[in-house]
């Protein structure tokens, strides 16, 4: 599996580890994580699941089946404020043209926040 033997190297790369690091800290040989590396082996599930922890990729990137190499969050999200809540269910009882005209007003407000940083980093 090439992308595999790819992206484990490049992972140790950018995780700073060189071969023999990377292989002291997963608990195994040098020349197994070498194999794993250069496509002449393919790793175990545990040693897959390790290797995506230290390098702190996602299992599913090293495979080829996600281009986004960070895993995705298991934390829970952050609870919602009073003003949140009170928007969201606001949010709910609007008609469909009524959210179309919210999300227009939120746009205009982005945008305008977008250009008065531009503006105020040109006068720096």
């Amino acid at each position: 599996m090439k992308i595999l033997s790819q992206r484990l190297r490049e992972a140790r790369e950018k995780a700073g580890l060189k071969q023999i690091e990377a292989s002291k800290l997963l608990g195994i040989s040098n020349g197994t994580l070498s194999g794993y590396e250069r496509e002449y082996r393919d790793p175990d599930t545990d040693t897959l699941h390790k290797m995506a922890e230290l390098y702190s990729v996602s299992v599913d990137w090293l495979l080829g089946k996600s281009m986004y190499p960070s895993p995705k969050s298991t934390s829970q999200p952050e609870p919602m404020s009073e003003q949140d809540t009170l928007m969201f269910s606001n949010w709910k009882r609007m008609t469909e043209d009524e959210k179309q005209e919210a999300l227009h007003v939120i746009q205009y407000i982005l945008y305008k926040k977008k250009m008065d940083n531009r503006n105020d980093d040109k006068k720096e």
